[in-house]
């Protein structure tokens, strides 16, 4: 194992356990010794990886005093939700995060996603939209293997902050990739065929829409988006708390 993995061990152990609460902020993580026995790293590797989940904002190491957890509410970034995403969908283990933070992330997207596609429709080129064009088409061959849609899902939203070209847009897009390929999971997952294909035909209707329509019909096309990704939001509020119900009985 080369150094590099030794101390990416130590990350993802420690991103995982504070993203998910199993480390509380305020809470002071054990010595480096103990910390390095534990998981069976040498100091070196070990503090390496402290010292990039510092540089993350969610430990602060103390001299003379310890290694405490940082709120990461508060503190981190992108960066660590991000990378906390990637770790989830490289290992095996499964994003077992609670439904309020699921709720969060919905939240997110609907607030975010739809003014970046208005953005996008009024930035766009012929081209573009055929690009886009071709991407929903290929959605809609893809309704029955549902690990290729989430790809080709993603590469339209990719597809959609190229056209935005906006620097900053573009590194969130990079930044929450894992967390986007999460929301189209989520998605997906849920619904049937049907579902699927009134979605994908919704996408079509507003892209047809909004290539030829005025502002203030983009604006309406993108707030029908809206109201649809807070319908499937609701959804996932009523399988998340049928969850809960059965976990408690």
């Amino acid at each position: 194992m080369s150094d590099q993995q030794v101390y990416q061990k130590v990350v993802n152990i420690l991103a995982k356990q504070i993203f998910l609460g199993k480390l509380k902020p305020e809470s002071k993580l054990p010595t480096e010794k103990k910390l390095s026995e534990e998981m069976k790293v040498d100091r070196t590797s070990l503090r390496v990886g402290l010292k990039q989940l510092e540089s993350m904002k969610v430990l602060s190491i103390r001299q003379g005093d310890g290694i405490y957890v940082k709120d990461y509410l508060k503190n981190a970034g992108l960066d660590f939700l991000g990378f906390t995403f990637q770790q989830f969908e490289s290992d095996s283990d499964k994003l077992d995060v609670d439904s309020y933070i699921m709720d969060e992330i919905w939240e997110f997207w609907i607030m975010f996603f739809p003014p970046v596609l208005e953005l996008a429709i009024k930035r766009g080129s012929t081209r573009d939209f055929k690009s886009v064009a071709d991407l929903i088409a290929l959605e809609e061959k893809c309704i029955m293997d549902k690990n290729k849609l989430i790809d080709v899902a993603i590469r339209l939203q990719d597809k959609i902050a190229e056209i935005v070209n906006n620097t900053i847009v573009l590194l969130l897009f990079n930044s929450c990739r894992p967390l986007r390929k999460k929301i189209i999971k989520m998605l997906v997952h849920t619904m049937d065929a049907t579902g699927l294909k009134n979605l994908i035909d919704a996408e079509k209707a507003f892209l047809q829409k909004a290539i030829s329509g005025s502002d203030a019909e983009i604006a309406e096309g993108v707030n029908a988006l809206r109201a649809q990704y807070e319908s499937y939001r609701t959804q996932m509020r009523k399988l998340m708390s049928s969850s809960i119900e059965r976990g408690a009985s």
